[in-house]
């Protein structure tokens, strides 16, 4: 399955991205992290056409990641406006307004630190195969406001507390559901290769 931009609303899903996995510094700047370059130029092509623009675009040896920069006060404003804050946010991350299509941050949230992975429930002698789309935050009040949104768009979603954070586990069918609007290749790959028995229960 390929990630698909079809009535994308893309500042929306930066805004998703960035709360994530990007930074606001005081002096303007927002910054994109990833390891996968071919996530960064998906990145990249999005940006361009919503005629945002890239100060820089580099690879960071240090920290192992390709790095985008951006100095556009429109973006800073509707971040910061939308739950995301300067400096180190992970645990005063709020919800978006009610203005963001919260699916499409969502997606972008995913991308940005969630996961996909393979489960498996062994029963007796048998064993079952399925999807998950994992979400892990530092700030509840953002977990609790993905979970309740997803189930609010007929999502089922549950929740996990965790030392180390909160988490959203979107399961099976409903994770399914999520797979085509995902933009993040290593996600995509990941989905191509888990086995679910529940797949059937698509078609």
């Amino acid at each position: 399955m390929r990630g698909g931009r079809k009535n994308m609303k893309v500042w929306d899903y930066l805004c998703g991205l960035i709360a994530a996995d990007g930074h606001l510094d005081e002096e303007g700047y927002i910054t994109i992290s990833q390891k996968d370059r071919r996530f960064i130029d998906k990145i990249v092509a999005l940006l361009k056409s919503a005629e945002i623009k890239i100060s820089s675009l580099f690879y960071d040896k240090g920290a192992g990641v390709w790095k985008i920069k951006i100095k556009d006060e429109r973006l800073y404003r509707y971040l910061v406006n939308n739950g995301v804050i300067p400096g180190k946010k992970a645990h005063v991350l709020r919800p978006p307004s009610s203005a963001v299509d919260p699916l499409w941050y969502i997606i972008g949230f995913i991308d940005g630190d969630g996961w996909v992975e393979q489960v498996v429930k062994r029963a007796g002698d048998k064993s079952y195969y399925y999807i998950r789309i994992g979400i892990k935050t530092k700030s509840k009040e953002l977990r609790d406001w993905i979970a309740q949104t997803l189930n609010d768009l007929g999502i089922r979603a549950s929740r996990a507390d965790k030392s180390d954070g909160y988490e959203v586990h979107i399961d099976g069918v409903e994770a399914w559901r999520l797979v085509p609007h995902l933009q993040n290749p290593t996600h995509l790959e990941r989905a191509q290769s888990v086995k679910d028995n529940r797949l059937s229960l698509l078609f």
